[in-house]
């Protein structure tokens, strides 16, 4: 069958339309003419795959990568630069309309990466042992299968080389026993950090030997083992300092987390005499610029690691009017909510699977305004649906290409109430 894709969904297949049936094609472009086969058939919408390009997408290029093909970290590293934001500008308003509601919203033009490739400041990699040596990789599209890799595109030369020196040391040694199950990666600009992670926590020691050599190399000086030995390292964000550690969670692209930063900054528009409830809050990357322009702030975070160095920070930049609260969001806001706590601003920042189980809490707790990070449109909209049938009305969004060659998209939407 013969089609012609007319744009990208969210998860990165092309999407084209035939005889009142939808079809999501897995590497199809835009203005792509292909031949298809189709792979599974859903009655109204099928999966397929391309068995020939007729005619390509004037916007198709060639991709960077060697394993572009087999790796399932990238999906557009075919599609050139500008059509890639063109395509997540048109997802995002998509996905809002048809799963929101949300037709008529402002939505502003997308903030471009500073940085197409070698933005990627950490990476997680899997490791395995075959045909008699060690490899370093990430799972291939659609599988838990892996594909080797001796460096990444999107990831910054400090990680690449990092990766590069992690693997001649593997190769080196040539141990098939190492209880290795993955590495974190992590750059701070100037130098890596690295934390190897044994199958289980009571393989650690075991790994000590393949520690004391990647301490010999400068690339790989800066390592230790997952747990309690982790070490971290120190990084800066808008002139403020920051510890974490590689298998702590911190924004990928930093020079995009700075414009984030800001744009919910500019969203607050702070006084100095507001209260600020700061939700999945992580090490304090939001909650420390925020305290620095308001009255107080109130951080919550499940992961206890991830509280214990968003207190560092606080120390470290001298920020005294911020707590951090380590419990899920949705036993915090039940409580203040019994307090009887009130705000008049409320920042979110949940993972992909949104914010559902806490916003009718939330709305409890009367901010006048509530900032939303998002990293998932479909989340993003049914969150939003929600709060606007709670009484808050979408200001505007402002969409972030925090992961370009991918179909990520990363957004602030500011509401108020109605």
């Amino acid at each position: 069958m013969q089609i012609e894709i007319d744009s990208i969904a969210f998860g990165g297949a092309g999407i084209a339309k035939k005889d009142g049936k939808v079809f999501f094609v897995r590497g199809g472009l835009p203005k792509d003419v292909v031949e298809i086969n189709i792979i599974k058939d859903k009655g109204k919408y099928a999966e397929a795959v391309i068995s020939e390009i007729v005619t390509p997408s004037p916007d198709r290029i060639t991709p960077k990568c060697p394993v572009f093909d087999t790796c399932g970290g990238c999906q557009l590293q075919n599609l050139n630069y500008q059509a890639q934001l063109r395509e997540k500008e048109h997802i995002l308003q998509e996905t809002l309309g048809r799963l929101g509601g949300l037709y008529d919203i402002p939505i502003d033009p997308i903030v471009p990466s500073p940085n197409e490739f070698e933005f990627r400041n950490k990476v997680t990699l899997s490791t395995w042992f075959y045909k008699g040596t060690w490899h370093l990789g990430y799972n291939q599209k659609g599988s838990t299968r892996k594909v080797a890799i001796h460096s990444c595109p999107i990831s910054d030369g400090i990680v690449n080389n990092t990766i590069k020196r992690i693997s001649e040391v593997l190769s080196s040694l040539g141990d098939p026993h190492y209880p290795l199950e993955k590495i974190h990666i992590s750059s701070n600009g100037t130098r890596s950090q690295v934390t190897i992670v044994p199958r289980t926590s009571r393989k650690g020691n075991t790994l000590k030997t393949l520690l004391r050599h990647l301490k010999r190399h400068p690339e790989t000086e800066n390592s230790s083992i997952s747990g309690a030995g982790e070490t971290g390292f120190e990084f800066s964000i808008m002139g403020n300092k920051f510890l974490t550690t590689p298998s702590a969670f911190t924004q990928v692209n930093s020079k995009v987390n700075e414009l984030m930063i800001k744009c919910v900054l500019d969203f607050a528009k702070l006084t100095g005499k507001e209260t600020v409830l700061d939700l999945y809050s992580g090490i304090g990357n939001f909650s420390i610029p925020l305290a620095l322009k308001s009255k107080e702030v109130l951080g919550v975070e499940v992961s206890n690691n991830s509280v214990k160095l968003a207190r560092e920070n606080s120390e470290l930049n001298s920020v005294k009017n911020i707590v951090f609260q380590n419990a899920t969001c949705e036993d915090a806001i039940q409580i203040l909510k019994e307090q009887e706590e009130k705000f008049d601003l409320v920042v979110l920042d949940p993972t992909r699977e949104g914010s559902k189980e806490i916003i009718e809490g939330l709305v409890d707790l009367s901010p006048d305004k509530i900032i939303y990070v998002s990293c998932d449109p479909p989340t993003l909209a049914r969150d939003l649906k929600k709060l606007s049938g709670l009484g808050y009305k979408v200001v505007k969004v402002r969409p972030f290409d925090m992961f370009p060659q991918t179909f990520h998209i990363e957004s602030v939407t500011l509401l108020e109430k109605a």
